[in-house]
């Protein structure tokens, strides 16, 4: 049984917008923002409580326009 959530990872196509949302329904607080090109990706950590929330875009597409990671 978990006693506690380190972090959750969610994936979106808008970092700004989804901050703002984020911040708005849970009271979120930004702690960290990057852009993580070795990964392919850049990445918001928000703290909610105890735990924390990371969303991650991804920075490139395949040649259909999916999205893909490094």
């Amino acid at each position: 049984m978990a006693l506690n959530v380190h972090h959750i990872g969610i994936a979106v196509e808008d970092l700004d917008a989804a901050v703002l949302v984020y911040a708005d329904l849970f009271g979120a607080t930004l702690e960290h923002r990057e852009r993580l090109d070795e990964q392919g990706v850049e990445a918001a950590s928000l703290r909610v409580g105890e735990s924390r929330i990371e969303l991650v875009r991804p920075l490139y597409f395949d040649k259909d326009g999916n999205r893909v990671t490094a």
